[in-house]
């Protein structure tokens, strides 16, 4: 390294570029390259994990099926709930009063129970788009998990529209 005294001489770009070797040595074995089938087969042996790529990594597609599972099923419980309470806020209000203290009992629970499944799907969708995401990431079913994390971004938009418009058809 040179000096930022400048009253000391100061090597030039050339004497610089003349200390460097002309040829990098390149490294024994690229950084990037994957490891060979049969180091992957003696490193299974020795008891070390390996991270496989290609032919070799054959992985279970289940995640991605229980990703998907999850988003159906998170989304035809939102919209069940959502058509249900839809269908019911506007006769309801239009029977009791505009308050939800004044209609009966029996709708106040069932109402609190459908607003109880929203949040459940709410964190069922969520899950399911989380392992939607490792699905996809880690290749162990990339298409149902796509397919997954679609279902359940799209489901909420779905059962609010839903509950929207049987709300003002059923009023």
């Amino acid at each position: 390294m040179t000096s930022t005294d400048f009253s000391y001489p100061q090597p030039t770009d050339d004497e610089l570029a003349a200390q460097q070797p002309r040829v990098p040595n390149p490294p024994a074995q690229p950084i990037y390259a994957s490891p060979h089938p049969d180091d992957l087969d003696h490193a299974h042996d020795a008891g070390a994990t390996a991270r496989m790529d290609g032919d070799a990594s054959a992985k279970s597609p289940t995640l991605g099926k229980a990703a998907l599972t999850l988003s159906i099923v998170a989304m035809v419980l939102s919209l069940a709930a959502s058509a249900i309470l839809g269908a019911t806020a506007g006769p309801s209000e239009a029977a009791s009063g505009y308050y939800f203290t004044d209609t009966p009992d029996w709708y106040q629970t069932l109402a609190t129970v459908l607003v109880g499944v929203q949040g459940l799907c709410t964190c069922v969708g969520i899950t399911g788009i989380v392992l939607g995401i490792v699905s996809t990431v880690t290749g162990r079913g990339r298409t149902p998990g796509i397919i997954a994390i679609a279902v359940a971004a799209i489901a909420p938009f779905v059962s609010f529209g839903t509950f929207v418009a049987l709300s003002f058809i059923f009023a």
